[in-house]
């Protein structure tokens, strides 16, 4: 049960949410449009989005029934301890201390009515489906997997966020030494540097490769430690970096629509270009990603009564957000001239208003790691504490507190320090391990959870947070999707081996 103290508002929930979802992937985005064209990549974002709303709301379903398993088993076990302890106490005959299968039967269904029909849906009264137990991934792929399937869904999201650290520790430090390094000058030229090279000279002595590995250091300082506490400790990062998301794409959206109004719009999208559909579906399927650190998020939130509309509420402004910037970004600059990050097309005083917003802009990568790293940072701690928490050593504190969170940063920080460069790691863990945790983890979690909740419960429970999407026709639909991802990802990492 979540203290009152460690609590969030709904509206501090979804900026968490909004963070996990809208994360640096827009920045690839616009580039994917263009080369795909505005109507295909229009209908397939928009189909991405979809699926990963379905598999979101599958993932809340399984928290709330998992919630609902330890409800039941705590209050089975007081059950257990209570008879006996009566039958200790207590001089019972003989013939009353082995109890009929019928009467076990009797109290088993009895305890199950008490602690799950005791409430209608809009009913505020505590329910046992309430969100309130703190339950990593790896808790709810070991409660309803077997042991294969909780060992590959370990392994699977161990690399995922491994990898998703490795790369957010190594953006921040080379985004922040490209842009201190490269003093723009209001030339009309682009002044930002896209190839690192080693031999080139930052302040003085210091060369590109040392000013990278100083912000990298100087980011590990400041924000590195938000690992070794809850994710609730990070809420004024959340908002603050919500506050700059929308501040950063407001000024290009402002640059882009004058651009449009003054008739510097140099842009002429295509329809339609199949050839370029697997990276576009690529870059959008992997476009929301928040399953891993959901289980995170949730608990946290102090009322949870329009958790569903918010959550919806969400998905519709990222959603919106994609479209707006990618189709702007399309109609404002000719297909050939969209730099694979986005925002190289703003870092020129011929299209910013000043040198400010260009490092305001620069910035912005920075912004939103310091954000995302927390998030997942404390996501993995918690998993691998779930995984070695049947060890007793694992409880002792120095080993929970202090070796944990040096597991979750340590190797990551390693992976940063020696190369910046992890294009080839990331992209097979990360587009893999993404892919599985979104689209394949959720629907497999949903439909093994139903049949051990209805087992429990009874088929006619009413779970609460339950998913729209009841029929197993959904959970067919989102594996047949997550396997064509899975082979366009395929595609694209062959395309680009060769």
């Amino acid at each position: 049960m979540m203290e009152e103290e460690s609590q969030y508002s709904l509206m501090v929930g979804m900026m968490y949410l909004f963070n996990a979802m809208f994360g640096l992937g827009i920045l690839a985005l616009p580039k994917a449009f263009a080369d795909a064209g505005w109507l295909t990549s229009s209908v397939i974002l928009a189909l991405a989005m979809v699926m990963s709303y379905i598999t979101v709301t599958f993932l809340i379903e399984v928290m709330a029934s998992a919630n609902a398993r330890v409800v039941w088993n705590r209050k089975s076990d007081s059950y257990k301890e209570n008879e006996i302890k009566l039958k200790e106490n207590i001089l019972v005959p003989e013939k009353r201390r082995e109890e009929p299968t019928h009467q076990k039967t009797f109290y088993s269904e009895l305890l199950s009515k008490c602690l799950c029909c005791c409430y209608l849906p809009d009913d505020p009264k505590p329910s046992v489906f309430d969100i309130n137990e703190l339950l990593s991934l790896t808790d709810l792929t070991k409660m309803y997997f077997n042991t294969v399937g909780d060992l590959l869904s370990r392994i699977t999201l161990m690399l995922g966020i491994y990898g998703s650290l490795a790369m957010f520790l190594t953006m921040a430090p080379f985004s922040l030494a490209e842009l201190f390094c490269n003093i723009p000058r209001c030339t009309g030229e682009s002044n930002y540097t896209v190839i690192y090279l080693d031999e080139n000279r930052c302040w003085g002595p210091i060369s590109k490769s040392n000013a990278y590995r100083i912000f990298l250091a100087g980011f590990v300082f400041l924000i590195g430690p938000f690992v070794f506490f809850s994710i609730q400790k990070n809420k004024f990062i959340q908002i603050l970096a919500t506050t700059i998301s929308f501040s950063v794409f407001c000024i290009i959206f402002v640059v882009a629509f004058h651009l449009l109004a003054t008739g510097h719009g140099k842009g002429n999208p295509s329809l339609a270009n199949f050839g370029a559909l697997p990276n576009l579906f690529g870059a959008c399927s992997l476009a929301a990603v928040s399953h891993a650190t959901l289980p995170q998020i949730i608990p946290p939130i102090q009322n949870k009564a329009y958790l569903g509309f918010g959550i919806a509420i969400v998905f519709i402004v990222v959603g919106t957000l994609y479209a707006l910037l990618s189709l702007t970004i399309m109609f404002t600059f000719e297909n050939e001239k969209i730099q694979t990050i986005v925002l190289l097309n703003f870092l020129d005083c011929s299209v910013a208003p000043g040198v400010f917003f260009i490092y305001f802009l620069g910035l912005y990568t920075t912004f939103k790691v310091s954000a995302i790293f927390p998030l997942n940072a404390v996501t993995l701690r918690d998993n691998l504490w779930a995984m070695f928490s049947p060890f007793q050593c694992s409880h002792i504190w120095i080993v929970e507190r202090l070796i944990f969170p040096i597991l979750t940063i340590l190797p990551p920080i390693v992976i940063a320090m020696v190369t910046e460069n992890i294009e080839v790691i990331v992209g097979v863990t990360g587009s893999y391990a993404a892919t599985i945790i979104q689209f394949v983890i959720p629907p497999l979690l949903v439909f093994f959870s139903r049949r051990d909740t209805h087992e429990k419960f009874g088929p006619s429970v009413h779970i609460k947070f339950a998913s729209p999407f009841q029929h197993n026709l959904w959970i067919i639909i989102v594996i047949i999707f997550a396997v064509f991802a899975l082979i366009t990802v395929t595609i694209l990492y062959i395309t680009h081996q060769s």
